[in-house]
Order: structure tokens, then sequence, then C-alpha cells
């Protein structure tokens, strides 16, 4: 395969696997908090939310996408319940549910009276049928699912920029606005899917390389690919922050998994519905597809051992993210909320000396990252007691 045809198909993949639910949601909200500020949040959105996942990127890459070989540092037991815990959040107990719950907010605006379990059942099997072919994930998803995500929201954008007011002033400060998008950009848990994905489209672009000269080129097409698709995401955020501070006058009181579909409608009127529901549809899919392809390998390999046939661990995935998705969306995002405010900034520090150890063979990634942690646990702790001063909290 041509390395510019495979470069785009990883890197439209790469995309489509970080933009799913959160990605529709969180820059939105930033517009709508930020308003005037919008240029500072999305600073700080970007920051958190596409810069920081590259950084696991990169560092995986480095690794060859091989988890094993990443976490080794940190021990095999502490590596188990990491993996386990990190995949079961973005999988059937956290983000796989609040896919389908954004997939039904945006599709019930157009088909009104949807009832959530048989909605959420239907998208459950959907996403089975596609996780089902896991070789073909990839190329399902770069060739086939992506571009028509692109293309949707390429046009909502693009006719969303022309309609509406200007942002109306805000009353936060810059620090305010970077601080609003710097904890949204926390809220997609895209630095957690960076460990996973990573895998996933280094193994695809490894299979296509036939020839020893080229699997010699693995690492720099992996980090064109993702360079692309992080181009993409950045792209993308830009534009929703702004559809979210031009109409946030109209979204003051809608729930969060459909702010995108009354976006399209203020923009383009009633017929722009059906465009939107694709649009979020499509992006729930491939997200849900490989987050569910994910969890249920490592339930078939790495707990089960393969005493059980896949297609059981792939049913026993969907069976507990469909449950999952009659909770609600902000009883999902406030307990994930709360985890990630105390794992983020230890996996963040992993991630850079995983790089250091890679190009230096310093190895203090194990030391930085229980650091880092513990003084998170204590912080937390403290905070709890009420017993840090307000600026301190405030940074934290």
């Amino acid at each position: 395969m041509p390395y510019t045809r495979l470069i785009v198909i990883a890197g439209f993949a790469m995309f489509s696997m970080f933009f799913g639910s959160g990605n529709l949601v969180f820059p939105l909200m930033v517009g709508i908090k930020s308003l005037s500020q919008f240029h500072i949040a999305s600073v700080g959105l970007i920051l958190t939310g596409v810069l920081l996942p590259f950084l696991g990127l990169l560092s995986m890459i480095y690794y060859t996408g091989n988890r094993v070989l990443y976490f080794k540092t940190l021990g095999a037991p502490t590596a188990f319940i990491l993996t386990f815990a990190m995949l079961s959040l973005m999988g059937p107990f956290g983000v796989l549910p609040r896919c389908i719950i954004v997939a039904h907010g945006g599709v019930d605006l157009v088909f009104g009276g949807l009832s959530p379990p048989i909605f959420n059942a239907i998208f459950a099997f959907l996403t089975g049928f596609l996780a089902w072919h896991k070789s073909r994930v990839i190329d399902i998803i770069g060739t086939f699912l992506t571009p028509l995500l692109l293309a949707g929201i390429f046009i909502l954008i693009t006719f969303g920029l022309f309609f509406g007011d200007t942002p109306k002033p805000s009353s936060l400060t810059d620090m305010g606005a970077f601080h609003i998008g710097i904890n949204q950009g926390y809220q997609t848990m895209d630095l957690l899917a960076a460990f996973f994905f990573s895998a996933t489209t280094v193994a695809y672009i490894a299979g296509a390389l036939t020839t020893h000269e080229d699997k010699k080129n693995l690492e720099k097409l992996s980090l064109t690919a993702c360079s692309f698709g992080a181009f993409l995401l950045v792209a993308v955020y830009l534009g929703f922050v702004y559809l979210g501070a031009k109409y946030a006058p109209f979204l003051a009181d809608v729930s969060p998994e459909k702010l995108l579909v009354v976006v399209a409608q203020q923009a383009l009127g009633a017929f722009a519905l059906p465009l939107a529901a694709v649009v979020i549809a499509l992006a729930c899919l491939t997200t849900s597809t490989i987050l569910t392809v994910l969890f249920a390998d490592f339930l078939h390999k790495d707990m089960l051992h393969e005493k059980l046939p896949r297609s059981l661990t792939l049913i026993v995935t969907l069976l507990i993210g469909y449950a999952f998705s009659l909770l609600g969306f902000s009883g999902l995002a406030g307990w994930i909320s709360n985890v990630l405010v105390l794992t983020y900034p230890a996996l963040i520090t992993y991630a850079v000396f995983k790089i250091v150890a890679a190009k230096t063979k310093i190895q203090l990634s194990a030391f930085a990252f229980w650091g880092v942690l513990s003084i998170s646990v204590i912080l937390r702790f403290l905070m709890s007691l009420d017993t840090l001063p307000a600026d301190i909290i405030g940074v934290i």
C-alpha cells in the first residue's frame, strides 16, 4: 500500500477513535462557558485534549505500541490493575455507555420519542457487529466511516459560522477561560485512550508494511499518521468551540448530548437535523467500536487467558455498557471526572518519563509515576478536610 494512503487511512482512523461522545460535547461546552474568551479557552482545550493525548501516543510509539512493555516498569501487578482500570473506564463502565447516551440524544431530536432502552440496544448491536470483525476495524473506520464523519462535521461548522451572533462578552478572566478549557480537555479522557489506540494503529501500519526496508519506517509512519490525526482534531475542536460561543444563548438549558443538534437546527433549520444526527451517531459508533474491541480483547486474553471464546467476552462487554448507558450522561461524567483528577497527573508524568527513557535509557518513570500519584492523593485528601488555602485549591 502506498505510504500516503496508509498514513491518511491510519490518521483518519486515529481521529475517529478519539473523536467520540465527549469530543462532541466538551468543545461546545467550552465555547458556551467562555463566550468572547473562547480563543483563550481553546488553548487550554487543545493542551489537554490534543497535545497530552498525542504525547501519550508518542511515548507508546517508542515502544512499538506494546502495552505490556510500556507499563512493565511499574511491575506486573500494578500494570495489570492500571490497565484494567483504564480500559474499564474507557470501556463498558464509562466512555462506551457515554457514546450510546450521546448517540441517543442526537438521534432523538430527529426521531422524537425514541425509547432509550430500545435505541441503546440497537446501537450496542451495531457496535458489536463492527467489533466482531476485529481485523478490519481500522480499514472500515479509516476508509469508510471517517470520510462521512468529516464531511458532515465540515458542513455543520462551515454553515454554522455564517449564522448566529458574535459571542457575547464574557466576565471570565484570561486565566478563568484557560482553566475551563483545561478542565474540559481532561474530561475527554483521551490520554488514557492514547495508550491503547496507538497499539491498534501501529499494528495496522506494521501489517501493511511488507519489506524489511519498509518496517524500518514504522516509527516515522506512525508518528506522521498520528500528527495528521492530531491536526484534524485541532481543526474540529476550534470550530466547535466557536460554535458553542456563538450559539450559547440557545444552549443554556440544553442537555449535553443534544448540544450539536440544537446548533445545527439554529444555523440551518430543521432540515439539518438528520445531518447532525448522522454526525453524532458516526462519531459515537467509531469510538464505541474500538473501545469495545480493546476491553473485550483484554478480558479474553489477559483476564480469562482465552478460556472463553472472544465472542462471549464481546457480548459481556456490550451488555455491561448497555446497562451503564441507562444511568444518564451527567452521572457518568461526574464519576469519570473524580477518577481522572487523581490519575491524570501521574499518567502524564509517566508518559514524559517513558519518552526520556526511550531516548536516554534513564529509567525514572516508575518513581515519577508513584511520586505524582501520591502527591495527588494527599492533595485531594487535604482538600476534603478543607485545610488547603483557596489559591492552591484554585490551581489544582
